[in-house]
């Protein structure tokens, strides 16, 4: 046998291993073998190389299996650290959390602000009386936007027209309360604001004469309901201008009863007279449709 001979059927040999073998390296996940050069042209009517051309053509199926899915590949890097394929293997990247875990978390710290804040109310300590405050004056005071305003019509050159707190201006508010002037319920001054409990101030009386404890109708408007409490006494509720409405109460006497119609200043009652207590005290409440409203703000109180 001659040296070409045995380099042919040594060549042929290999490659029919390569081709039929049962064992099969992958490196990456891709096939690695390196094909071989082919020297000689192939010859249709040689059986021999016939065989060969049709394996490297026709590869075997078995080989398919081993080759990874690009699809597949595809989908588990898109997932990324949301989803795996195998969750239990070592090394695998931390989870996203989930929304209740995270519902919880939120939960927790609103639990823990709500109980601080109770603690600070339950306590009548100088620290614990400006705390309050502060709480108080956040809660019931509108956040000022003109400074953020400002800012942006500086950087940008106006204020942005999708934000609805910005341009916004009192001009039509003007206009509706400009030729309507609220009459004070009381000839008094101001002794608990309502910032405290957010409903309504307390009016003290100027004097103890029955013209000082005279209590009047701020406005026009129609009686709704007139009830007596134990301890506060009378309470008159009027619907005046719109959606507003006044409550009176702690009132010693009244000469009104329901669907009686009143002008602005006219007297509603009386309050008692000064005692071991105090001098007399109005509560007084305003409303516009089911929004509390500060009646300092629309009402001149010396």
């Amino acid at each position: 046998m001659d040296i070409k001979t045995s380099v042919k059927n040594r060549r042929e040999a290999r490659i029919r291993e390569l081709l039929e073998g049962e064992q099969f390296t992958a490196q990456d996940d891709k096939p690695s073998w390196t094909a071989l050069p082919d020297r000689t042209p192939a010859n249709p009517h040689n059986p021999k190389t016939a065989f060969i051309k049709d394996n490297i053509a026709n590869p075997s199926t078995r080989y398919a299996e081993h080759e990874p899915d690009p699809e597949r590949l595809w989908k588990q890097g898109h997932r990324g650290w949301y989803d795996t394929l195998d969750p239990g293997a070592p090394g695998e990247p931390p989870r996203k959390a989930s929304f209740l875990s995270g519902l919880i978390r939120r939960i927790t710290v609103s639990a823990l602000v709500f109980g601080l804040a109770w603690g600070v109310f339950s306590f009548q300590q100088p620290w614990a009386l400006r705390a309050q405050a502060f709480i108080i004056e956040g809660l019931s005071h509108e956040m000022d936007f003109q400074a953020a305003q400002v800012w942006y019509e500086e950087h940008f050159g106006s204020a942005p027209s999708f934000i609805p707190i910005f341009g916004q201006t009192d001009e039509h508010s003007t206009k509706v309360n400009g030729g309507t002037s609220l009459v004070p319920p009381l000839s008094g001054r101001v002794v608990q604001s309502f910032a405290v409990d957010l409903k309504g101030i307390v009016l003290e009386a100027g004097g103890g004469s029955l013209a000082d404890r005279a209590v009047k109708s701020i406005e026009t408007g129609r009686v709704l309901e007139v009830k007596e409490h134990p301890e506060n006494g009378i309470t008159v509720r009027i619907q005046h201008t719109g959606e507003r409405t006044a409550a009176y109460s702690r009132l010693a006497e009244t000469g009104l009863k329901v669907n009686d119609w009143v002008q602005g200043g006219d007297i509603i009652g009386t309050l008692a007279s000064s005692g071991p207590g105090g001098p007399p005290s109005l509560y007084f409440e305003l409303k516009e449709g089911d929004r509390d409203v500060d009646p300092a703000e629309v009402i001149p109180f010396d």
